[in-house]
Order: structure tokens, then sequence, then C-alpha cells
């Protein structure tokens, strides 16, 4: 049985029953897609709008321990404990009847328990498995090939990656909560976190990553300063509730609208058959970035601020040869009101209307006598 909780709800809003033990779940960004990982290593994939099973694969020999959905829905990663992870392209899934992934790792030799994902997008991705073999690998998901891999003191129970993937926070059996350089294969850079008595059940790392929380067995759940490593919290103070999993998240001021859901069914639908349902997404910010997505490369950018500088420099001449006009026929009109004013003012003059400039302005000359008449 699967259940689903609002913020601050004691009660589950979401029920489905599920075909069989799921040991694992994951959901595409959009909330549009749900998979789940099984004890008997097969992966379902349901539509949540429709409750639809659009496909259902063996994908593991055994139970499927962690699934993942890199952030821009281009892949899906599965982990297992037969000690395999697999990478399919999310688009194949719906294509084929038996999906296959286009990459498969073998390297570690026992449970792989955990995985995480670096920076990045596209094929330019680098996933982290964690295994109880004791040791942490880096895969690249553009060629296939294994990258770097630690070896730590104890077996790896969950590891959470930095925003700036260059360091990795472990989870041991052996009480340990130490953070890994991703890119050295040597342990003099490693920090260690001390506080848990028993074995580090799951780590996380905040957005920025100042901070972690992880949780034990044996203890509470605790929040760590990643600048000193030192616990600054205990979240849990109950001995009687063991705490296996941890987890940040973002909460966002205002209440997003819940995804659309209908129960899960347990027959196969076709993806063609299934019915256009609206998308469940997170809001002002997703619609930001979907409206700067097309402006956001940087060859845009440089296109947009090169024409806009040929635009105003054209825009320029115009408006220069336009006051150029206008300033030539000002001066014009201007010579034409002074030469009016002139003519007025003596015509003023001769009539002996203006009698202070009469006596400044010299007589006017006599008319030369007219011929006689007789």
């Amino acid at each position: 049985l699967g259940q689903a909780w609002p913020w601050g709800d004691k009660k589950p809003c979401y029920r489905a029953s599920l075909p069989e033990r799921m040991t694992a779940m994951a959901f595409s960004a959009d909330a549009s897609l749900c998979f789940g990982g099984a004890a008997s290593g097969s992966i379902y994939a349901w539509q949540m709008g429709t409750g639809c099973l659009l496909r259902c694969w063996p994908a593991h020999f055994r139970e499927v321990t962690q699934l993942l959905v890199s952030p821009d829905g281009s892949f899906l990663i599965s982990a297992s404990a037969d000690a395999n992870v697999h990478v399919y392209n999310l688009a194949d899934i719906f294509i084929d009847q038996s999906p296959k992934p286009f990459h498969s790792w073998s390297g570690h030799s026992l449970s792989v328990t955990s995985l995480a994902l670096l920076p990045g997008s596209g094929m330019q991705q680098v996933v982290a498995s964690a295994s109880l073999d004791r040791s942490v690998r880096l895969w690249d998901i553009g060629t296939g090939q294994p990258i770097l891999s630690r070896s730590l003191a104890g077996p790896v129970n969950s590891i959470s990656v930095g925003p700036t993937g260059s360091e990795i926070l472990c989870a041991c059996k052996n009480g340990e909560l130490r953070l890994v350089s991703a890119n050295s294969r040597e342990s003099e850079g490693d920090g260690l976190l001390i506080g848990h008595t028993g074995s580090v059940s799951s780590c996380a790392l905040n957005v920025d990553g100042s901070q972690a929380a992880s949780c034990s067995e044996a203890d509470r759940v605790r929040i760590w300063d990643m600048r000193t490593r030192q616990c600054i919290a205990q979240a849990h103070t109950s001995r009687n509730v063991q705490v296996n999993s941890v987890q940040i998240v973002q909460r966002w001021v205002e209440p997003q609208p819940l995804p659309a859901f209908q129960p899960f069914q347990r027959l196969l639908t076709k993806p063609e058959e299934v019915r256009p349902i609206p998308l469940g997404v997170s809001g002002r910010l997703e619609s930001l970035k979907q409206a700067l997505e097309p402006r956001a490369s940087s060859q845009t950018f440089l296109d947009r601020m090169v024409w806009a500088q040929v635009s105003g420099a054209g825009a320029l001449e115009g408006a220069s040869q336009e006051l150029e006009l206008r300033r030539a026929a000002a001066e014009a009109g201007q010579a034409r009101w002074a030469a009016t004013a002139a003519e007025l003012y003596g015509a003023l003059v001769e009539a002996g209307l203006d009698e202070q400039a009469s006596a400044v302005m010299p007589p006017p000359a006599p008319r030369a006598p007219g011929p006689a008449t007789a």
C-alpha cells in the first residue's frame, strides 16, 4: 500500500494499492509519472493523473534498492541488491515492451545501496553509486565509463551530493558520516563528522551545501554545519522512534496545488491509449524557467546584443538626420520672422508712432521732386 501526506496533515491524502512489495519509488520532475522498484527486481511505471500502468519489466535479479529520475527528465537510473546499476533512456521505456538499459554498470561486488547525480544535464551527467562493498564509484553517462572509485572504512548506506558536485557525503554502517572528494582518489582531503553512536542510515545535504541532516539506528536525527563540521541541532528527541531515512526538500511559501492522482491500475495500458491530462507543475517559478529557457543560451544572448547594437546605430543615424532638418527649418523660420519684424518697425518709425526711435534714428532722406505739370 502506497500513501502520501500533504504538509501539516496527519492523514494521508492519497492511497494506492500496489501489485507487490515496493522497495524504491521515484517521480518525474512534473509529478506526471511514478516509477516503482519491487522486491522481485521488476520496475513499474504509472501515470499519476490516470493511474494507468504504462510499463512493467524485469530489470534486476534481486530487489531494487533505489530509483532516480534525472532532473531534466532524460534518464531513469536503477540500483539493485544484485550489485548492478542500470541507466534507461526515459523515452525508450514507453517505446519498447521490454526496455533495455543503454548502460549497465557492474563494478560493485555487493548490494548497491544508494545513488546520486552530480550537477549536469543531458549526456554531461555523472552518477555516483554506493555499496555495501565499502566503495563509492562515479560513472559517466555520456561514455558509460567509470571515472573514480573510493574505498571507505565501512559499508555505505547512503550518499548525498553537494551543489558543486565536488564533495559527496557518505553515511556508513560503522557509524561514520564522512565527506569525501569527488575529484581525488586520496583520502587526505576527506572530512569526518563525529556524533553518531551507531550505524548511520541516511544523510542529505541542503541546496547550498551549508547544512546536512543524518539519522542513525542508535540515536536521533542530527543537523550539521558543513563549514565547521559540527552538530548544531538534534531534530528528533524521542528514543522510541527509529528514523531510517532523511531528506531535505524545498517548501514553497505559497502552497502549491497537489498533482492529479488516480488509484494505480494493475493491468498494462498502451501509452497511445492514455488520455491527455493537465500536468501539475511547481507554480510561478516553473513558468518563469520555461519562459526564460528559449533566451537562456549564451549564443542567443550575443545575437540579440549584436542586433540591438545594429538597430540602435541605424535609429541614431535616422534621428540625427531628422534633427538636422528640423534645425534648418527653425533657422529659416527665425530669419523670416526677423525680416518681417524689421519691416514693421521701420513702418512705425516712418509714421511717427515711435517718438523715441524717431529721435535716435536719422530723418529719412527727402524724396526727389516729381515732374512739373502744366
